[in-house]
């Protein structure tokens, strides 16, 4: 897949790309902000992105979310400590990786976003993460993180 990182933090940014190359995927980013967010996607269409709610210059990754899902459709995860803000905007995103995650996790996010893509019920749920409109998951992992 092509996966669209935006993230202001370049360390979390860095890494997070190298874990998704090394996981056999491309990136495209990172971007820190929305306006590069979306002059990326200007110039490849991403088939998913991983999206930090709160970004440089005053900007929320909401306004990404809801730019991706117009234009091109594409399935988002929040990232982000803030979860009620997540919750909030739930119809923009399959679902949100609670800051701070473990990188170990991301592949397994990955295989998770995969299998809902195909229409599966992904076969493990990683701890890290909280899918949005599957409430029978979504209890399971609240629970796990709060």
């Amino acid at each position: 897949m092509l996966i669209l990182i935006v993230e202001d933090e370049p360390l979390v940014a860095a890494v997070l790309e190298w874990t998704l190359k090394q996981s056999g995927h491309e990136v495209l980013g990172p971007a820190d902000s929305v306006s590069a967010a979306i002059a990326l996607c200007g110039e490849s269409r991403p088939d998913f992105a991983l999206i930090d709610l709160n970004l440089r210059e005053g900007g929320d990754g909401v306004n990404v979310a809801h730019y991706l899902g117009k234009r091109y459709r594409t399935p988002c995860i929040f990232m982000t400590p803030h979860l009620v803000h997540a919750r909030a905007h739930r119809q923009l995103a399959w679902g949100v990786v609670r800051k701070p995650y473990d990188i170990g996790n991301v592949p397994g996010i990955l295989s998770c976003v995969m299998a809902l893509k195909d229409g599966r019920e992904p076969a493990v749920l990683p701890a890290d993460i909280e899918i949005f409109g599957r409430p029978h998951m979504e209890r399971q992992v609240v629970d796990r993180l709060t």
